[in-house]
């Protein structure tokens, strides 16, 4: 999840046992990417200076998200990560993209055919976004999890959905995958939000 900070830093993520879940209702792509293109160095404005990537970084974190942690189930275990990069793509079929660092274990797992749980989060669970990008405090809580078509959905989010992988992209030092949704659910409750490097809260007028 974008924050202010080395941006060589790789992304943290998070294994649980799948003892702590509720059971309810291939190919890998391996490095087939294409080599960067060559482009133009970033321009900063604004009288910015320093280092590009991280002026950039930091532009991006701007424009204000919603928060998941995304999991999937790999053989007994829970494989998850917090992640902001996550977007709609088409109402006819319903699809969703998420963009992941090459550098994350999840990048590795995820292949074409294979289920992610994508769990939206609630305005209270900071602790749990933290503790899913590697930044547990001490009020950070048990995750629990609810497997719904043998994936995992994080309880207590806002909303649910669960993707079946169906196309992989080369997206620079990230991978795109993108998923066709086969279950969605929201319930009540007002959305945890990221900006600026910090999380907000949704304010009602």
């Amino acid at each position: 999840m974008p924050a202010d900070g080395p941006v060589e830093r790789p992304p943290e993520e998070f294994d649980v046992s799948l003892a702590a879940a509720v059971t309810g209702e291939p190919e890998a792509f391996g490095e087939a990417f294409l080599a960067m293109p060559e482009a133009d160095e970033l321009e900063l404005g604004g009288g910015l200076e320093g280092d590009p990537a991280v002026a950039f970084r930091r532009t991006l974190g701007m424009f204000g998200t919603g928060v998941t942690v995304l999991a999937i189930r790999v053989g007994e275990q829970i494989h998850g990560m917090t992640a902001n990069a996550f977007m709609s793509v088409s109402l006819r079929p319903p699809l969703v993209l998420v963009s992941i660092d090459r550098r994350a274990r999840m990048c590795g797992l995820l292949h074409e055919g294979l289920r992610i749980g994508v769990s939206v989060l609630e305005a209270g669970q900071a602790a749990l976004s933290d503790r899913f990008a590697g930044r547990p405090g001490a009020e950070a809580e048990e995750p629990s999890f609810e497997l719904v078509r043998d994936t995992p959905l994080l309880a207590g989010a806002v909303a649910h959905l669960v993707a079946r992988i169906v196309r992989s992209y080369w997206g620079g030092d990230h991978s795109l995958f993108l998923g066709q949704v086969e279950y969605a659910r929201y319930g009540e409750g007002d959305p945890l939000l990221f900006h600026g490097g910090r999380y907000v809260r949704l304010v009602r007028e």
